[in-house]
């Protein structure tokens, strides 16, 4: 009896013992799975618009499926295949108030070739809002679009931590712009793509782009992002080349204000003297500058009777915000970021800089490359040559930010 009493004794242990492992091992399987705004679920995928108003699409892939999307004429090719769309004679025939998705493709390989460059994930066709041209985007996984993305925005080759600095950036922007329907909102339609690689948006690379360094840094940060430290709000991470020493805030460069930025300086940037600049601007094309800027708005309307007087500058910093000019015994304000407004980015390369006026002439001088705000590219690969990890780096330009694992 005492014998069956110990063997009923030790199977129960061994029962618990075993529903005390599945416990174990179902948490460990929840906890590896990926969660994406609270929800789980896959890496997230991304549209990209390539190129915009194109009279004619090449694209070529091995094995391609083709999809028109008006009549949903759906066709499978063998082998290596190029199909050519005429996008002005589809216009032609219909007209289109708002971008139409036409035709997507697809192939087995995972690349599709555009113009000399292999892409990896869908490519889609829509009508732009120009007469007679279509738009031509990507969608593919996050990842795989900031594993590109690396080598454009920064330099394949610099330090894994300056690129895994770049990609938690990245991701966070791109997020945010599909997380709030940025880009279909300013359009006022669907746009069927997230953001455009361009300066305006993110610069995205192609399949032969990435190197094991770009991979290494993507993945070794996937699902990073960066969130206001108080409300954990996803906000548009902002970066630039060099900020010349010193980084601004959006409000100082744009109108609208973005929780969680502040201006830090650069101890790296100040150091280098290849992104000095000295220009010169013509006096008469000056008084154009102001009269725009009255126009516009950035000057008060009153200024307009002291144009043609005699114009001074008050001594200003190369890191501050606004510069003052008397015309006349007149007072003005002008925010730094209205100079690279009308004169653009290659007179004013970036938003630090001084003014002085000789004889017939307006010389600025100044140092940085691009707008300042968030993370400095050139900053970072200093930081990271000197030794500091990403999420240093990253807590230098966004010290009210905090890294956050969302998938």
């Amino acid at each position: 009896m005492n014998e069956h009493l110990k063997e009923e004794k030790l199977i129960g242990i061994v029962k618990l013992l075993t529903l005390l492992f599945a416990v174990v091992v179902l948490a460990e399987l929840q906890a590896a799975t990926p969660k994406v705004y609270g929800q789980r679920e896959h890496i997230p995928k991304i549209k990209v618009r390539l190129k915009k108003d194109l009279r004619k699409v090449l694209l070529s892939g091995t094995d391609l499926k083709r999809k028109f999307h008006i009549g949903n004429d759906v066709k499978h090719f063998r082998g290596r295949k190029s199909i050519k769309f005429n996008c002005s004679g589809v216009s032609k025939k219909k007209t289109f108030k708002k971008p139409i998705l036409l035709a997507s493709l697809r192939s087995p390989t995972g690349l599709i070739a555009f113009e000399k460059e292999k892409y990896t994930g869908d490519i889609h066709i829509v009508t732009s809002p120009k007469p007679g041209k279509c738009d031509v985007v990507q969608e593919t996984t996050m990842e795989k679009y900031i594993s590109g993305l690396l080598a454009k925005e920064m330099n394949a080759v610099w330090p894994t931590e300056a690129l895994k600095a770049q990609a938690v950036a990245a991701r966070t922007y791109a997020l945010q712009k599909i997380k709030t329907g940025a880009t279909k909102k300013k359009a006022g339609y669907e746009t069927y793509f997230d953001l455009e690689s361009s300066e305006k948006h993110q610069v995205g690379g192609s399949f032969f782009d990435t190197n094991q360094n770009t991979d290494k840094a993507t993945w070794s940060t996937k699902g990073e992002i960066l969130v206001t430290g108080d409300k954990q709000m996803m906000t548009p991470i902002f970066f630039h080349a060099t900020c010349g020493g010193h980084t601004l805030r959006p409000d100082h460069v744009w109108q609208n204000k973005v929780a969680g930025y502040e201006g830090v300086p650069c101890k790296g940037c100040v150091k280098r003297e290849d992104k000095k600049y000295h220009q010169k601007v013509d006096l008469l094309r000056f008084r154009k500058f102001l009269s725009w800027s009255i126009d516009k708005g950035f000057i008060e309307k009153k200024a307009t009777l002291y144009l043609e007087r005699k114009m001074r500058v008050v001594p200003h910093k190369l890191y501050g915000r606004t510069i003052r000019i008397y015309l006349g015994d007149y007072l003005v304000k002008i925010k730094k970021s209205t100079f690279r407004r009308y004169f653009g980015r290659v007179l004013f390369p970036s938003n630090n800089f001084r003014i002085s006026f000789n004889s017939n002439k307006v010389r600025v001088y100044g140092r940085g490359l691009g707008h300042g705000v968030g993370l400095c590219q050139l900053g970072a690969l200093d930081m990271a040559r000197k030794g500091w990890s990403y999420k240093k780096i990253l807590a230098h330009y966004f010290p009210k930010h905090k890294l956050k694992k969302i998938y």
